[in-house]
Formats: structure tokens, C-alpha cells, sequence
């Protein structure tokens, strides 16, 4: 197999288990709160993580802890966007949320223009604005607009932005499978101190939640994470985002699986114009 192919089979697979991550995220959430779920989450991750560096890469605690207090600023703005989206996904459901938060890209780039002195050329601006057009089209689904779900996923893509922003500014020499897991595990602490300081901490709920729970943690967080790294390895970075983008599409096939929730015709329309914004800029930027 070429590197073109594997790159190709990894980024493939990554977008499998980021799609799948929403759907885990909702079943969840029929037991427990977002805290908790936040809690579960990133504990799980967090071992996984811990795990895999004690048995392959202790390195990347030395690194971890040699860069601490970058790596918990990217981790506080990551937790407090990770709330922000499972609670979009409780009011506006896993589809429109994986499609809404594809402007994670759209805001990135648009932080790079603003901060970094990045070039900014009207076919990114045509990509913008389909995806705004896009997000219009989600949001009057249904003849009602959701305007609470639609600026709670908003916001938490706005967060993401601003985490990979400071990411690529103050750790860019950290690794990024260390990254991932200092990010986890600092996310974990800062989410767990605010659900118990806030009394909103449940810690009875049924066994199956934790099965979610694990299933969610390892393919949204630790494998997704893995695989893509992998097809960065071998891969076109812009490609990569690029293969990145059929996730949302994925999302959508699963909760009909799993959920027996079918996408509406906004949410395709919709999505699909999100999609196309974001490839365009995906595109443009690899020139």
C-alpha cells in the first residue's frame, strides 16, 4: 500500500471515529448531565492516554509537564467548548452539531487573518460565506428558527478555534499525541473541579452509561486523534481536512442506525453548503 493510500485509509478512519463521537455523546446524555458526561468523557480519555505513555512514549509526560501551564490555557478554552457542544447536542441533536461545529475551520482561518497576518483571498471569502449561508438554512429548519442550539454550537466552535489558535502559537513544539493526552487529562480536572464546586457532579446513574461512555472516549478522543495524526504523517495536511469534512455525513448516518433519528432536508441542504464552505477553504489554503 502507498503512503497516498494509507494516508487516504487513515484519515478515512479518523472521520469514522469523529462521526461516531456524537451519537455516544447523545446516548449519554439520556442518563446523565453534561457535567457528568464532560467527567466521563475526558476520565476515560485521560487513562487511555495515560496508558499508552507509560507502555510506549513516557517522553511525553517529561513534555507534558515542561509545558504545563500552555498546555491548561488551550485545555480550559477545549473544556469550556466541549461543554458548550454536548450541550448543543442536547437541544439541537447530533447531526446539526456536527455540522455547525465544522465552523471550527471557518473561525480558525478567520483568527489567522485577524492575529497572525495570514493572507485572506475571496474564494476563502466564497467559503465563508456558503457556510454562513449553510448555518441560515440549519438554523430555519423546520419553518422555527433555533437560535439557542445554533449560537451554543457556535460559540463552542469559536472556543475550538481559539484552543488550535493558541496551539499552534505556544505549543507547536509539543507533540501532538502528547498534546492530545495533556489536553485530556487537564480538561478532565478543570471539568471535574467545576461539576463538584457546582454541585452538578451525578454519580448514580445505570452501568450501560459507562459502556457509552468508554465507547465514546475512545473513538471521539483517543483513536480519532491516533488515526488522524497517522494520516498526517503521510498525508497532505489540507487533504487530510479535506477528508475530515464527509464526518458530519457520517454523523448523520449513524444516528439514522443508531438513533432511528432520519436527517431532515435542512439539515442536508444545510450541511452540505457548511461542508462545501469548509472544503473550499481547506482547498485554498493548500495553495
Amino acid at each position: 500500500m502507498s503512503g497516498k493510500q494509507r494516508g487516504i485509509l487513515f484519515a478515512v478512519s479518523a472521520s469514522f471515529m469523529f462521526g461516531l463521537s456524537p451519537v455516544f455523546v447523545r446516548l449519554t446524555l439520556d442518563f446523565v448531565n453534561v457535567e457528568t458526561m464532560n467527567v466521563l468523557f475526558t476520565a476515560f480519555a485521560s487513562l487511555c492516554f495515560v496508558a499508552l505513555f507509560a507502555a510506549f512514549q513516557r517522553a511525553h509526560f517529561r513534555s507534558i509537564l515542561g509545558n504545563w501551564r500552555k498546555v491548561a490555557l488551550m485545555s480550559l478554552l477545549s473544556a469550556a467548548g466541549s461543554m458548550l457542544f454536548t450541550y448543543g447536542i442536547s437541544l439541537y441533536g447530533p447531526v446539526n452539531a456536527a455540522f455547525l461545529i465544522q465552523f471550527t475551520a471557518v473561525f480558525t482561518i478567520l483568527f489567522g487573518v485577524a492575529f497572525f497576518k495570514e493572507r485572506f483571498t475571496r474564494l476563502e471569502a466564497a467559503g465563508i460565506l456558503l457556510a454562513v449561508a449553510g448555518v441560515f438554512v440549519l438554523a430555519y429548519g423546520d419553518l422555527s428558527l433555533e437560535i439557542v442550539g445554533t449560537a451554543v454550537l457556535l460559540s463552542a466552535a469559536l472556543l475550538f478555534a481559539s484552543a488550535n489558535s493558541l496551539s499552534k502559537v505556544y505549543v507547536e513544539k509539543v507533540n501532538p499525541v502528547a498534546l492530545a493526552g495533556g489536553n485530556s487529562m487537564f480538561m478532565f480536572l478543570f471539568i471535574f473541579a467545576y461539576a463538584v464546586l457546582a454541585g452538578r457532579l451525578e454519580t448514580a446513574f445505570p452501568s450501560v452509561t459507562l459502556v457509552y461512555a468508554v465507547l465514546g472516549s475512545v473513538t471521539g478522543v483517543v483513536l480519532s486523534f491516533i488515526l488522524f495524526f497517522k494520516a498526517l504523517k503521510v498525508f497532505e495536511v489540507s487533504k487530510a481536512a479535506t477528508i475530515r469534512t464527509i464526518e458530519p455525513f457520517l454523523t448523520a448516518i449513524f444516528s439514522f442506525a443508531i438513533l432511528a433519528s432520519a436527517p431532515t432536508a435542512n439539515q442536508l441542504l444545510g450541511g452540505a453548503l457548511i461542508v462545501v464552505g469548509v472544503v473550499v477553504l481547506s482547498l485554498t489554503k493548500a495553495k
